[in-house]
């Protein structure tokens, strides 16, 4: 008897559509009472899920949102964008303290704003015609003489290190320059990311009595490397007023290290003239192991 109960039981479970889960219906359901995601209930009028957040009405997806979704992943392009360019160009040191005060929602982000302004910057180096970047080129006279004194010719004394080094050195000159070059596109913006908390630590040495901490000197030195990003962009399009651009940039960069650090027209100069002198030649060494690297095979 309660065998048979249980089997009309079954019945009439399998009978019910609630049963075999939610109907796969069309995309797009207007004013439907539960989400489509987590199966909650949503509120009356609402646009958003309040539980997941996904939008309550859908539609089948059109390819400029595919497109929209693909390039905004890379490239920052919500409204506070425009705001933030506008700070970050036009109101030196601006963005930075901004975000110190704890404004942030307004713009975006420091490191999503370094990566989107990077991503722009290399893709046009690329695309431009012209010479912008560095460029390899191969001397096979110069090749030669340095192979002549490297630690395999005959008569050679070489320590362990100088055997390492100049194994390095015997597979960059046995690469080609196109496949030099390519690596050293390659790792170039990798290259440049990993300057920025180099020059972050700068930053902190020469403020050593603000007692900030380490996280905000990084902040502003993603703003301001933001920014010379798209003054370099701004001369790749604007060749003839290069030399005006770099005396505003210049001029930018001791404005925003007298608004975040409060420093003298006096001291934003000679502290920035300092910053130059140590950054320079530690790009320079960066430059020169990005092409020892760019040798390596992947």
């Amino acid at each position: 008897m309660n065998s048979r109960r249980a089997h009309d039981d079954f019945g009439a479970a399998c009978n019910d559509a609630s049963f075999l889960g939610p109907s796969l219906g069309p995309p797009s359901v207007p004013g439907a009472a539960t989400c489509h995601n987590c199966d909650l209930a949503l509120q009356p009028g609402g646009h958003f899920c309040p539980h997941c957040g996904q939008e309550a009405t859908l539609h089948a997806a059109s390819m400029r949102e595919f497109i929209h979704e693909f390039v905004g992943h890379y490239v920052a392009l919500e409204g506070p964008l425009w705001r933030t360019l506008w700070a970050m160009l036009f109101l030196p040191g601006r963005l930075t303290r901004e975000y110190f005060l704890g404004r942030r929602r307004r713009y975006v982000q420091p490191l999503r704003l370094y990566l989107s302004l990077s991503f722009v910057f290399f893709i046009a180096v690329h695309l431009l015609p012209g010479d912008h970047g560095l460029k390899v080129t191969r001397d096979e006279q110069a090749v030669a003489q340095a192979r002549q004194g490297s630690c395999s010719s005959p008569g050679s004394h070489c320590s362990a290190w100088q055997r390492r080094l100049d194994g390095v050195g015997e597979r960059l000159a046995s690469s080609s320059a196109v496949q030099v070059q390519k690596r050293l596109d390659k790792l170039a913006p990798y290259a440049m990311l990993l300057m920025q908390p180099v020059f972050a630590g700068l930053l902190a040495l020469m403020f050593l009595r603000r007692r900030m901490k380490y996280a905000e000197h990084f902040v502003f030195a993603l703003h301001l490397h933001a920014c010379w990003f798209a003054a370099y962009l701004l001369a790749l399009v604007l060749p003839a007023a290069a030399t005006g651009i770099v005396a505003l940039v210049l001029l930018h960069g001791v404005i925003a290290l007298r608004t975040v650090y409060g420093t003298t027209w006096w001291g934003g100069i000679w502290r920035g003239g300092v910053l130059a002198g140590l950054y320079l030649p530690l790009l320079l060494v960066g430059m020169i192991a990005l092409v020892f690297a760019s040798a390596i095979p992947g």
